[in-house]
């Protein structure tokens, strides 16, 4: 396999770092890896270097860490970069959810679709386009491997701005296939395979089948979700029946994107969003803990880290992708998010769409999809048309562009209202959005 090094940016986060780190170090073909770990808060990236030295012993991964915060000094030689970063996440996102409703719009996650999804574009495509010159510059061959939120809008812009070889990666799919296995279907996630097809936080289960027989799974899975607690995932449950076929990663989510999603939340969904800092600070402190001591980590601390990976510590499919781009192993990826270059036969071409893939050494093999049905491909086409206005908004800092986005988002009662939350929106959030003074 050829030498690895592998840079991360955002590896101050007590999710992203902690979970890339883990999956890194116990591969054992990366073995001997170097990992360059970037991040803008200094204290921050010293607590996640030590741990990692920690984590390295603990594993004996051998890799060769450095630590800087600055990322032109980590880029040269790169040949992955793995990004994950957030301006100041847990206040902005609170405006991007208080400010339409305080406008007009129902409440909504304000992450990905929707209002919220907008600003939160606006603040992150910036940072991802200046990574995306300094690596064009320093490490030109190197693929751009994107965890950073909103997914499909930020590929959007680094693929149609810039040269840099990227793609998305997110672990919603694999939620999915866990949460049909396990809770409908009463099996292990290993046992099922699942296709989907959408974009980024909405794809669709368009096929489900038995690892090892190849049964068909769907007929199961739409006789058992009769019985599914109607508490969990009620809009999920609600488009099976509408549309025959299972959106996810979750209600959440999907709700972003549809006008009536809002009456499936529940009360207080978005409460923990707003003791964000708290949750963070106790994190934090487990993460100073962990980055104190010397050596491999005890059992206790072991306890306490598993207890810091979110999603159940599910394994990221980043280091698949990252390998494959080394060995061209080829390895399938259950989702990623890539232009659509036929993949999903009537969704807008060189949309970023979320499909199967199978990872090359130097390509992204996306798997043929055909045509979503007639109506989830209006609802997913509609999205892409407001994903080309926000993102050409957070580029270029174009207002109408930025308010024709709102006006067609399903999310948005009339002009009137979407006028509004972009005035307070822009004035609110100005300091962060300098495309647009």
């Amino acid at each position: 396999m050829n030498a690895a090094k592998i840079v991360l940016i955002g590896a101050g986060s007590h999710s992203f770092g902690l979970m890339t780190l883990r999956d890194l170090m116990l591969t054992p073909e990366l073995r001997g890896s170097e990992v360059a770990l970037v991040d803008i808060a200094p204290d921050k990236l010293e607590q996640m270097t030590n741990l990692a030295y920690r984590l390295n012993e603990m594993w004996d991964a051998d890799f060769r860490i450095s630590a800087t915060t600055d990322r032109r000094e980590a880029l040269p030689g790169a040949t992955s970069v793995v990004t994950a970063v957030e301006q100041k996440h847990y206040e902005l996102w609170q405006l991007d959810i208080d400010i339409p409703r305080r406008m007009g719009t129902q409440h909504l996650y304000g992450e990905n679709g929707g209002p919220g999804g907008m600003f939160h574009t606006f603040r992150q495509v910036p940072l991802l386009m200046d990574i995306a010159a300094d690596i064009a510059e320093l490490c030109p061959d190197a693929w751009l491997l994107n965890m950073s939120n909103p997914e499909s809008r930020l590929c959007l812009a680094l693929s149609r701005y810039t040269p840099v070889k990227n793609v998305g990666i997110c672990l919603g799919a694999y939620i999915t296939q866990n949460n049909l296995a396990q809770r409908v279907l009463g099996l292990k996630q290993h046992e099922i395979d699942i296709k989907v097809a959408g974009i980024n936080h909405c794809h669709w289960v368009m096929d489900i089948r038995r690892v090892g027989t190849g049964e068909d799974l769907y007929p199961e899975v739409r006789r058992r979700m009769q019985s599914v607690d109607p508490k969990w995932e009620p809009l999920s449950q609600e488009c099976l029946r509408r549309f025959g076929f299972f959106p996810g990663p979750a209600d959440t989510h999907v709700g972003e994107y549809l006008g009536w999603g809002w009456k499936f939340m529940p009360e207080g969904y978005t409460d923990w969003i707003f003791r964000g800092a708290e949750s963070e600070q106790e994190r934090g402190a487990k993460v100073h803990a962990l980055a104190s001591g010397e050596g491999p980590l005890d059992e206790a601390e072991t306890t306490m880290l598993n207890s810091l990976l979110i999603e159940g510590g599910l394994r990221w499919q980043t280091v698949d992708i990252l390998l494959s781009l080394l060995d061209n192993g080829n390895r399938y990826i259950l989702s990623l998010n890539v232009p659509n270059d036929g993949y999903i036969d009537n969704l807008k071409q060189d949309a970023i769409v979320e499909i199967p893939a199978i990872v090359g050494a130097d390509r992204i093999y996306g798997m043929g999809m055909g045509e979503l049905p007639p109506a989830i491909a209006a609802l997913m086409e509609l999205q892409l048309d407001i994903m080309d206005l926000v993102v050409e908004a957070a580029v270029t800092g174009d207002r109408q562009a930025a308010l024709e986005a709102l006006i067609i988002d399903p999310t948005v009662p009339d002009p009137a209202t979407a006028e509004k939350i972009l005035d307070e929106g822009l004035r609110l959030q100005a300091d962060y959005l300098p495309q647009f003074s």
